[in-house]
């Protein structure tokens, strides 16, 4: 379980300002729906994140079929080019 605060969420983040910090939440208080706030608050957290890293994953994945489409494409000139020396 966490007990410290937790760092400021992404779209709180962009929502103050693009590079501006959100205002610190206090710590002190204890009512009940600072309990169900923090609760929604880490749930949308773990939401953005499981977001951005199936985005990032996705991204990857892209990366590396492009990357072995290049690699066949550059095997395939090679061999074209080794046949043309080889007419010469």
């Amino acid at each position: 379980m966490m007990t410290g605060p937790l760092p400021a969420h992404r779209s709180e983040r962009s929502a103050s300002g693009r590079g501006a910090l959100a205002a610190p939440q206090s710590a002190s208080s204890s009512a009940p729906s600072d309990s169900s706030d923090q609760q929604n608050q880490i749930a949308a957290q773990h939401q953005t994140f499981d977001f951005e890293a199936a985005e990032r994953a996705e991204i990857l994945r892209e990366h590396e079929v492009l990357q072995s489409m290049l690699m066949a494409h550059l095997k395939n000139e090679d061999e074209i080019t080794k046949k043309w020396i080889a007419l010469i």
